[in-house]
């Protein structure tokens, strides 16, 4: 009798093999970015060694325990939105979209410019039209932008009290004008996306482009939702770490420098996370120095927050990434 079975091909096998190595070389280059990211950074690490030998008391513990559960909320909500946005090519489960938030991630930080963030968000799909999926990833950065955006302006507002510079003044007007653009562009996103078709170059991307005018007003909403409460766990993250560091100042006006280091490290493009980290630190020197702070502990504040915030989930991602089919 003859056998029926076919015996798969052997060339299947290479693309798997491939993958395999593609991964173990990417799961390398992984801990040697972060090894020499920290070694470049080992002046910090030192300081945030000292710094918490003089803060790490008792009453400080709780502070750090409740820090360290934000950060599984932080990506978790952004996870959350991923879920949404990811609905109009195929379901996933809320774990799945966790899995390529930090996946993403960890692509991101050895990628330029943090192209990887889209490589590992896909990943997790099995729909063929995953392609269409980098439409619904720059939808959901766009929201996260304006949120940023928005927040920022109320930022500006509470700290004007402060005269503060002309350049400040400057980005202001800025972002008032940005705020006022998406607000355009919400509106006006059908006739927008109509007109950009209008240009070949712009048609090879049209499949992106769906992503603006498939998600209704109920579904902006909803991820527009997330976005904040992801904002305002992240910013609340970094005045408890500010405080924890002994920064003295009134609580509110912490907020609102937390809010100012969010949007610098938002409208400042990064070149990769080392150069995300630079940010943060010189745009957290920048407003701290309206109020004479002393800067080692601000700069230990910020390296602290990067380390939790970025450098654990990094770690997590790239096992989740070696693990992945």
């Amino acid at each position: 009798m003859q056998n029926t079975q076919e015996t798969p091909p052997k060339a299947s096998i290479l693309p798997e093999k491939l993958f395999l190595v593609i991964k173990w070389v990417v799961f390398a280059l992984i801990f040697i970015i972060l090894f020499k990211t920290l070694q470049q950074k080992q002046e910090s690490i030192d300081s945030l060694i000292r710094e918490f030998r003089g803060i790490f008391f008792q009453e400080n513990s709780y502070k750090l325990i409740f820090v360290i559960l934000l950060i599984f909320l932080n990506w978790g909500f952004e996870a959350k939105k991923w879920q949404i946005l990811a609905r109009k090519i195929e379901n996933i489960t809320f774990v799945n979209a966790y899995q390529s938030v930090l996946i993403g991630l960890t692509l991101g930080f050895v990628s330029p410019a943090n192209l990887g963030d889209f490589a590992g968000r896909l990943m997790k799909l099995k729909s063929k039209n995953r392609s269409e999926g980098i439409g619904s990833i720059l939808l959901g950065n766009g929201i996260q932008f304006y949120v940023s955006i928005l927040f920022g302006v109320i930022a500006y507002t509470i700290i004007f009290a402060k005269n503060i510079s002309i350049f400040d003044q400057i980005i202001f007007c800025l972002l008032i004008f940005t705020l006022i653009f998406g607000i355009i562009v919400f509106t006006f996103r059908d006739k927008i996306t109509l007109f950009l078709s209008n240009f070949q170059w712009i048609k090879r991307y049209e499949n992106h482009l769906k992503a603006l005018t498939e998600f209704d007003l109920r579904e902006f909403r909803t991820v527009f939702f997330w976005s904040i409460l992801r904002y305002l766990t992240f910013s609340l993250q970094f005045v408890i770490v500010l405080i924890i560091f002994q920064i003295n100042i009134p609580l509110f006006e912490l907020w609102a420098i937390s809010c100012l280091v969010l949007l610098f490290k938002t409208i400042i493009p990064p070149i990769n996370f080392l150069s995300d980290l630079g940010v943060r630190e010189f745009s957290a020197l920048h407003f701290f120095s309206l109020y004479s702070v002393q800067t080692s502990p601000v700069v230990t504040a910020t390296f602290f927050l990067w380390s939790i915030n970025i450098l654990l989930p990094v770690i997590v991602g790239g096992f989740l990434f070696l693990k992945s089919k």
